[in-house]
């Protein structure tokens, strides 16, 4: 919850103004009061190891590195502890002490020597480690119980003279427990396993090489495994969003597309047995949760590469461990995605159904023990969304966040709207003070000790119940348990505190503003994620095979309902029309092709269109005709098409008014939804007359007509011609030159042939 300011002003000068008139009367303690720190310190200190509870005799532990970010060399750089003289006393107080600038003088800094450890030489970029052994009697503590702040400070020499000012600093809190009989007091701690799922446009995972990362050792999923692993005998509890768990599944197999393939699951579609080798058995194999999960996913085709194989083996690693570490205790499951709740209920109920019943398929796909939970990473929720969550789910609600005042419960679970509530501690769940992370794993760790230890001194019964956060910062997560083991402190699994009595609390003292309604998920949302699945559902009518393409479009989109969209709710509304354009894309390769423009030649005439089919998998369509409503067409029905095939649909085309009429031809469902494809041709109607016939028929007679008035005519002139070529005498032949009495006239031997005398 936000602090207001002017307190954090006023607790920063008391705390100044009460070290202040300590002076320097403590021995080997500092000058009171520094100066203000230097804007952005040149050493960067972390505290990776402390005492946890302040004792009352003997030495106080603190390691940790001091790594130099600045560009210059510092020289003898002693690390003194510090700590704060007077106690915080009550969670509130602890709460806006956590918020405190990490400048402001807080404790008196311990220089006895021995007590201080110092690194002679770090260079620029370079880290050393410390570790201080601090008698309890040198810390400026009071004794009293409560909650102190400690710290350490780092100074050196550089090219600035040593000075009071520290070159670098860390704090945290730790707690002081009376010695008595008190009855411990009991905590339950929940490690969190939810993040962002993002799918890419062709549905595959999204973000491999950030998977990679947090896959790696000292990634996020990896350190929350190890903090489980380092938890020994001590009881903790998981809450999940099952999409986490789904993605890494599909990692493991290959991380394979979106796909049209047939459903095996479907009777008539099973694949063809695969025949054992010659010389082997069939032998029965558990499946995989990929071959159980809906939708089925098939194996890639291609070879993976060398990054997509060890990303396999690193996530179905990371599985098998995970299974291992859950044993047989119920798994505090959420809506799968991580649905925004408040905001689901608010604008569309079924979605919020949807990913609860997405969430139990998974775990049971991985035969995993569930429990269907609600907890709000801000640990607030609605009222509507506490009415219509249903009976048997475990709710999550933050004791500042989510009620005006803080329930009382000895049990720390409330009755509220009909709905059990278990109220978790939103200081602890907030984390440690700068300039360290909050959510530092040690920093954490002594928040909660801190809390615990302040409801033992208020007498206080309820327990603790603390959410851990998502996201480690640092490699030393694994180091979070080892030191919870306090003989004041109990850990005791979330389950035994859920089912405890609860305390009925009434409606008003719940607390959801306008604000908190300002914040959720907006209608655009899930209006994007409807139309998306709108697409898939009209996919699924056209395609003649069952498929899965409806569930798996359906974890497309429930993610994108995340409540960690909130902060940036355009990224989701993208995700969700990415997945939309790519359903209309495969819906669009349903084509018709028609031809440019038709031309009839009387009232009625044929046309062709032509069906093509783009898609792997055979389909059943419509063809939906428009026109001007003077021309109509008749047939086409439902044509089935095989994966890639063309289909003729042939029409007859009627009209009874001759011109020009634009038809539009358009890909249906078998229900008249249009695919997106169409095609518009106009068909010229060009009618003839029977005036056009007589016409016709008319121009046909006078020509038979004229050929038969001619022709007889032209034969009677050929017939004279003959008869008068019969009576005409012959004319007499001419004499040859022997009746002349001439003598022929014989020709000339050619040269060189022998002349024969013939007298």
């Amino acid at each position: 919850m936000p602090r207001p300011s002017s307190f954090r002003a006023a607790l920063a000068g008391l705390l100044t103004a009460g070290v202040a008139c300590a002076g320097l009367a403590a021995p080997g303690a500092a000058a009171p009061t520094p100066a203000p720190a230097k804007e952005d310190d040149p050493l960067l200190v972390h505290i990776d190891t402390i005492s946890p509870v302040l004792p009352e005799t003997g030495e106080v532990e603190i390691g940790g590195t001091v790594t130099n970010v600045s560009d210059e060399t510092f020289t003898r750089v002693n690390l003194h502890a510090f700590s704060s003289e007077t106690p915080i006393r009550d969670p509130l107080t602890l709460s806006q002490a956590a918020t405190v600038d990490p400048t402001t003088f807080v404790g008196e800094r311990v220089t006895v020597p021995g007590t201080f450890d110092t690194i002679d030489e770090l260079a620029p970029g370079a880290s050393a480690t410390f570790d201080d052994s601090v008698p309890v009697e040198l810390l400026a503590t009071s004794g009293e119980p409560g909650v102190y702040w400690i710290g350490i400070h780092a100074l050196g020499d550089s090219s600035v003279p040593r000075d009071l000012v520290a070159d670098g600093r860390a704090r945290t809190f730790i707690p002081r427990v009376a010695s008595g009989g008190a009855q411990p007091r009991e905590a339950s701690v929940i490690l969190p396993i939810r993040s962002r799922v993002w799918f890419a446009d062709d549905g595959s995972v999204a973000g491999t090489e950030r998977w990679a990362r947090r896959l790696a050792e000292g990634g996020s999923l990896d350190g929350v495994l190890d903090m489980a692993d380092s938890a020994g005998s001590a009881p903790y509890s998981w809450l999940v969003d099952p999409a986490v768990l789904h993605a890494l599944i599909r990692l493991s197999q290959g991380n394979p597309p979106r796909n049209l393939s047939p459903d095996p699951n479907v009777p008539g579609q099973e694949p063809a047995p695969v025949e054992p080798p010659e010389g082997g058995e069939d032998a029965e194999e558990t499946p995989t949760p990929a071959e159980t999960l809906t939708p089925t996913q098939p194996a890639a085709t291609d070879a993976p590469t060398e990054e997509e194989a060890q990303l396999a083996a690193a996530a179905s690693a990371w599985l098998e461990r995970f299974k291992l570490l859950v044993g047989a205790t119920p798994v505090l499951t959420l809506p799968y995605g991580d649905i925004d709740v408040s905001a689901a209920i608010r604008n569309d109920r079924p979605r919020f159904d949807q990913a609860v019943a997405r969430g139990a398929e998974v775990m049971a796909a991985l035969t995993l023990p569930s429990q269907p939970t609600v907890a709000p990473e801000n640990d607030v929720l609605s009222p509507e969304a506490i009415t219509a969550v249903p009976q048997g789910t475990t709710i999550l609600l933050g004791d500042t966040a989510a009620f005006a005042i803080p329930p009382t419960s000895p049990t720390s679970v409330v009755k509220l709207l009909g709905h059990e509530i278990v109220v978790t501690s939103t200081g602890a769940e907030s984390g440690g003070p700068g300039p360290t992370a909050s959510n530092d794993p040690l920093a954490l760790r002594q928040r909660l000790l801190s809390e615990a230890a302040l409801r033992l001194e208020a007498d206080d019964t309820a327990p603790l119940v603390v959410t851990l956060p998502t996201v480690w910062r640092g490699e030393d997560a694994a180091s979070f348990f080892t030191d919870l083991e306090q003989s004041w402190l109990d850990l005791v699994p979330f389950g035994e505190v859920a089912s405890r009595t609860p305390k009925g609390v009434p409606a008003a003292n719940l607390t959801y503003t306008e604000d908190d309604i300002a914040e959720e998920l907006g209608p655009e949302a899930f209006s994007a994620v409807n139309r998306a699945a709108e697409a898939a559902t009209l996919l699924e009518q056209v395609l003649i095979p069952v498929t899965t393409i409806e569930a798996q479009t359906r974890d497309e989109l429930l993610v994108t309902l995340s409540e960690q969209h909130r902060e940036r709710p355009r990224l989701g509304v993208a995700a969700a029309e990415r997945v939309e354009t790519a359903l209309r894309a495969d819906l669009g390769r349903i084509e018709i092709e028609a031809p440019p423009a038709v031309t009839l030649s009387s009232d009625s005439g044929p046309l062709g269109v032509t069906l093509v089919n783009g898609l792997d998998q055979p389909v059943e369509v419509r063809v939906q005709v428009r026109t001007d409503g003077e021309l109509t067409l008749s047939g086409g029905g439902v044509r089935r098409l095989g994966p890639g095939a063309r289909s003729v649909v042939r029409f007859e085309a009627t009209t009874s008014r001759a011109g020009v009429h634009n038809v539009r031809l358009a890909v249906t469902s078998l229900d008249g939804v249009p695919l997106g494809s169409a095609d518009s041709l106009p068909i010229r109607a060009a009618r003839v007359s029977a005036l056009i016939w007589i016409v016709m028929v008319l121009g046909a007679l006078v020509l038979f007509g004229m050929i038969g008035y001619r022709l007889p005519g032209q034969i009677r002139a050929r017939r004279a011609e003959l008869a008068a070529a019969d009576r005409e005498p012959e004319p007499e032949p001419e004499p040859s030159p022997e009746q002349d009495g001439a003598t022929p006239a014989v020709p000339e031997p050619a040269p060189g042939t022998p002349v024969v005398d013939r007298s």
